[in-house]
């Protein structure tokens, strides 16, 4: 096996099942499927976004009814990990405190029209993946780079379909233990994780990139990676 090979597996598929409690900051439509996806195999959720949980009752009742609704600022308490899916140009609303000490999977995609706050239009400027700007402005938290490069629709697609297709999703990250977390939750959603490297290597997960919304097995998915 080649460097490059040891760099972009697949990971253990043998871990026990993720069953602890998420938090999912961002209550739009990946949010929500996400909310369902998890529901569907017994995690529990805690969601947040820009709303109160009082105005979110009806939406969640609609389209993630087993969320259970928090403040923004508790996104972090009482859950093993946040997934972070919010726009990018919403980031400074965020309260970097509040993810301190986390594993924090960044879900978010950088697109061409949309603004983004001045750090981030900085680090990207400077030839840098959003998701290492964004590990740098979220600093007390472990970033993971995952559960981007997938559509609302497909992340809520019904299991058995997900364990036929044998889907692969990519992952990056500087840090181990997290990333083999966040493989864990990939895994038992339905997925096979590939972890592709460190979080420099984020850039390939975002929308111009070739894994992008494509429906692809590990080894589909190694061939792109390393070709581009």
């Amino acid at each position: 096996m080649t460097t490059e090979d040891k760099n972009s597996s697949p990971m253990r598929a043998d871990a026990a099942p993720f069953t602890d409690r998420i938090g999912i900051l961002g209550a739009g439509r990946a949010g929500t499927a996400l909310a369902r996806a998890a529901a569907t195999v017994g995690i529990p959720v805690n969601i947040a976004s820009s709303r109160s949980p009082s105005q979110m009752k009806y939406h969640l009742a609609q389209y993630a009814p087993q969320a259970t609704a928090v403040e923004a600022k508790d996104i972090g308490t009482g859950v093993s990990l946040v997934v972070l899916m919010v726009p990018q140009d919403d980031l400074d609303d965020v309260d970097v405190g509040s993810l301190a000490g986390l594993t924090l999977i960044d879900a978010t995609n950088r697109w061409d029209d949309a603004p983004l706050p001045g750090w981030l239009e900085d680090g990207l400027a400077a030839g840098r993946s959003s998701s290492e700007v964004i590990a740098e402005h979220f600093h007390s938290s472990r970033l993971v780079k995952a559960l981007n490069h997938i559509s609302h629709w497909d992340l809520d697609s019904d299991s058995s379909t997900l364990q036929t297709q044998q889907r692969a999703l990519a992952l990056a990250s500087d840090y181990k233990a997290d990333a083999a977390l966040v493989a864990r939750l990939v895994s038992t959603l339905g997925f096979t994780p590939v972890l592709v490297g460190e979080l420099a290597k984020g850039g390939l997960l975002e929308p111009e990139g070739e894994i992008f919304n494509q429906v692809l097995s590990p080894a589909q998915l190694r061939t792109l990676l390393h070709e581009s």
